[in-house]
């Protein structure tokens, strides 16, 4: 027995390692235990909530639903109806209002940005108003998603007949300028940063920025290509694309395949320095270009590439 004891004898140093290992193991599994008590509550409560938001989602599209359909049933004598608190629906997001004049708070509530209420509020300061509910539509800000969430709560006013003469007598105004202008046809080549200003979505930053980039191109052949400017997005394209023109390719500056060098042909925009230097050693390796099929045998430009930079090319004899 005392033989068997000498194996659980330890000295000092050997007593403090062991009662270390033993903190150390105390510790995992307690932590262990915590980390798998929480992972635990976790799945429930998601459930929990997950139930939740679906149970609140389908009592609010009902609500929606109801309201709706009670809006399409009013009587021409509810255009009225007046804003006021007893009128704001049980989600107290919608309710029935004119847009003219409507408070800044109002807009917010009825789910507006303050970039949004911005440009309403613009307009009206300009002397605009609207008179009929797609009228509310034309303004840039307001897509057509949210017009068709307004669009059933929307209640405008009569206006008085002196009132009517008086607003025929104004001034001319800005959106009275645009809603003229956007049946006039703008050569993307040769109008100024004002002319493009009055298109839909078009500010004083983004016709510069169109402007410039048709300098560093050497001019557009097709409108196509304002979709290559920076900050023209989709939606603004498919507003101003049919009030844009190319009416002529002869201010278009061409570039001189056969005399240019590298560093110059690399500033165009849809040739990178590589392409540029490709082209230029193939072309002293053998001979000038006769036309443009005969980049295709440089062989490492995409025929796309090729299609996109052609416009924009000559093929002249170098005299040297």
């Amino acid at each position: 027995m005392k033989r068997l004891l000498t194996y659980f004898k330890f000295n000092k140093t050997e007593q403090n390692g062991f009662f270390i290992i033993l903190v150390i193991i105390v510790l995992f599994f307690t932590i262990y235990a915590l980390l798998k008590t929480n992972t635990m509550d976790t799945i429930p409560n998601q459930a929990k909530l997950f139930e939740q938001s679906f149970h609140d989602s389908l009592e609010l599209s009902s609500s929606t639903k109801k309201e709706v359909e009670n809006a399409a049933h009013l009587t021409n004598n509810e255009s009225e109806f007046s804003v006021n608190p007893n009128n704001i629906l049980d989600e107290g997001k919608l309710f029935y209002f004119d847009p003219n004049g409507l408070p800044h708070a109002d807009w917010h509530k009825l789910g507006l940005s303050d970039k949004q209420i911005a440009v309403l509020k613009n307009y009206e300061n300009k002397g605009g108003r609207f008179k009929q509910k797609t009228d509310l539509k034309k303004i840039y800000s307001i897509n057509d998603r949210l017009y068709r969430r307004l669009e059933p709560y929307i209640r405008i006013k009569a206006i008085p007949d002196t009132a009517i003469t008086k607003e025929q007598r104004r001034t001319p105004l800005l959106y009275d300028k645009f809603e003229r202008n956007t049946a006039e046809l703008i050569d993307i080549n040769s109008c100024d940063t004002t002319a493009l200003m009055t298109l839909k979505g078009i500010g004083s930053v983004l016709s510069k920025r169109i402007l410039k980039y048709k300098d560093v191109l050497g001019g557009f052949y097709r409108i196509e290509q304002l979709k290559e400017v920076y900050g023209v997005p989709a939606e603004t394209y498919d507003l101003i694309k049919d009030h844009i023109i190319v009416s002529s390719l002869d201010g278009i500056k061409k570039i001189n395949i056969n005399k240019v060098d590298a560093t110059s042909l690399a500033k165009h925009p849809y040739l990178s320095g590589k392409d540029a230097k490709l082209i230029i050693n193939y072309r002293d390796q053998h001979g000038n270009y006769v036309n443009i099929e005969d980049l295709t045998k440089v062989g490492t430009l995409s025929d796309l590439a090729i299609a996109k930079i052609a416009p924009y090319l000559i093929f002249e004899n170098d005299s040297r």
